[in-house]
């Protein structure tokens, strides 16, 4: 479909149904945000289901990792301090421990995901929030996951005629 000299494919209008039913599902359960779910929606969804299962677990892994590796730094913050020194080492040790165990279970795409829960829970959600945020961006992760799956599931497939081009 063209609209404007824009072209709109089947898989751009899922990730736009995707982002609007995720915002939705927000809205409706009084979420605080739908950041983390939308943002899960358009990395989960793909250009076949099956590539779509693939990534949503990859990035279901990297937020609970992410989440879990920033409860571990956390709990080293609070035994040693959240000092310069202490951050320095502790957070780098455990973002490679976090990869090498991603990499180990097979969930390599999730990697960068991880790491980027990790540091905005450590940097930009306050400390007292911290495991209530952790928690909440696994629970949004899945509602993006979910949301991605089962528009990818029930909304056509693209196929290519042979005879394309293209």
């Amino acid at each position: 479909m063209t609209i404007f000299g824009l072209r709109f494919g089947l898989r751009n209008v899922k990730t736009g149904i995707s982002v609007f039913i995720c915002i939705l599902i927000s809205f409706l359960l009084q979420r605080e945000t739908y950041v983390v779910s939308t943002i899960t929606a358009v990395f989960t969804l793909r250009e076949d289901h099956q590539n779509t299962l693939k990534y949503g677990k990859h990035r279901i892994a990297g937020n609970t990792f992410g989440a879990l590796a920033s409860v571990i730094c956390i709990a080293i913050f609070k035994y040693f301090g959240f000092t310069p020194i202490v951050q320095i080492i502790a957070i780098p040790l455990v973002i490679m421990c976090m990869i090498a165990l991603l990499v180990k279970f097979d969930y390599n795409e999730g990697t960068v995901g991880a790491c980027a829960t990790l540091l905005t829970i450590l940097f930009m959600v306050p400390h007292t929030e911290s495991y209530g945020y952790a928690f909440n961006r696994v629970i949004d992760s899945f509602i993006g996951m979910g949301v991605a799956i089962l528009v990818n599931r029930f909304l056509p497939v693209y196929q290519r005629n042979t005879t394309d081009n293209k």
